[in-house]
């Protein structure tokens, strides 16, 4: 049986009627995440790391649906497979076809050729393999959906699997850490057979970035596990987080390819273990949480999802209505970031939240106050976008 004791209370205020389980910060997180990805893509690619800002949102999507999961386990004695399905579907699926309806028909209107091959395959969660393979297909549809495929895979196997892990509690940390490093090796079997395609392969294969979600899960796995105190603590002490802050910097810094392709997401997944326990579930640490947990970076990490889908849409529409170089392209690059958040709240309110209701049906935390559009950052509530 998996231990019901949540270590230090104080971390985790609790709300609700079901679980009430909520975790400070990780909204927080999803918006350093998407900000990332976000001045990434606004012609910073050079000294903004944008594919660490995806690596943020698997790592914490591995810990909060695992942290989640456990606590509905320890609650109820098991995990309900299909309810959870239908709440991922409710939370993802929705936002997806309106934007790709809407890219979609915008490209076409262009006068360009939309391929139905890559809008299938987005929407069957497949655009990672077609960017890697036929980059052409996804014309029109959004690079960015190749990340979105790898969080699906993952939702798709991870309740069946964990169960069983569950089965053997000892044993299920090391084997999530055992696909973690198949997943390195995977990487270098690329680089060494195949250095044609080992970049896009390493950078956008489940595969090969799925250890980023796993990492988060061995962390949720490790902090609700009867030492889960004593292992925080140690994690989180000043000189282990300040390493880890050091090696994130340094797999920055490193620009051999090889390196890039391979241990520099293991490193930095790794690396994210403190931070995020520190950010999130540490008693300590008060002022990052307060940074994670203001009003802004709430509102942030609400539309996170949003910002994701539409960003690329809102940059591009800022470059045509602003033309140029120079300063032409930094108002330009303006521009684009509020019509990227206009973009997203549009989504946010008129797409998402008309399924809240009907994902409470399936056992979604997210609360009526939300539903009525109450401000997050005055709702102690189960993290948004969860379940």
């Amino acid at each position: 049986m998996i231990a019901t004791h949540i270590p230090d209370r104080r971390a985790i205020p609790l709300a609700g009627r079901e679980t009430s389980l909520r975790i400070p910060g990780l909204d927080g997180f999803r918006a350093v995440s998407i900000l990332l990805v976000m001045a990434s893509h606004s012609g910073l690619q050079g000294v903004i790391p944008g594919v660490f800002g995806v690596t943020i949102f698997f790592f914490v999507s591995g810990f909060l649906i695992t942290s989640l999961l456990l606590e509905e386990r320890a609650r109820t004695g098991g995990i309900a497979i299909w309810p959870f399905y239908m709440r991922r579907f409710l939370r993802l699926y929705p936002p997806l076809v309106v934007f790709i309806t809407i890219s979609g028909g915008v490209w076409l209107a262009a006068g360009n050729t939309l391929h139905p091959l890559g809008v299938l395959g987005a929407l069957a969660y497949l655009a990672n393999y077609l960017s890697i393979f036929h980059k052409e297909l996804m014309a029109g549809l959004g690079g960015q959906l190749w990340s979105l495929a790898v969080e699906e895979h993952f939702y798709l196997v991870y309740p069946l699997l964990l169960p069983l892990l569950l089965a053997r509690r000892a044993l299920a940390v090391p084997a999530l850490l055992a696909l973690c490093a198949l997943s390195l090796v995977v990487r270098i079997g690329v680089c060494l057979a195949y250095p044609e395609i080992a970049t896009a392969y390493t950078g956008m294969a489940t595969e090969c970035r799925i250890d980023a979600i796993l990492f988060g899960a061995v962390t949720a796995l490790a902090w609700r596990s009867p030492q889960g105190a004593r292992l925080v603590a140690a994690a989180t002490r000043p000189a282990v987080v300040a390493a880890a802050l050091c090696a994130i910097l340094a797999s920055l810094l490193i620009r051999d390819e090889l390196f890039r392709n391979t241990l520099r997401y293991t490193i930095q997944e790794i690396a994210l273990v403190p931070l995020v326990l520190a950010g999130s579930v540490s008693p300590g640490w008060s002022g990052i949480k307060a940074l994670l947990e203001s009003p802004v970076a709430l509102r942030i990490g609400r539309l996170s999802y949003a910002l994701y889908l539409w960003h690329l849409a809102g940059l591009t529409a800022g470059e045509a209505l602003v033309p140029g170089h120079g300063w032409h392209f930094a108002a330009a690059m303006s521009v684009g970031w509020l019509l990227s958040f206009g973009f997203a709240e549009l989504s946010y309110r008129f797409v998402e939240r008309p399924f809240f209701a009907l994902r409470r049906r399936f056992g979604s935390h997210v609360t009526a106050q939300e539903d009525r559009g109450a401000d997050p950052a005055s709702e102690p509530v189960l993290n948004r976008g969860a379940v």
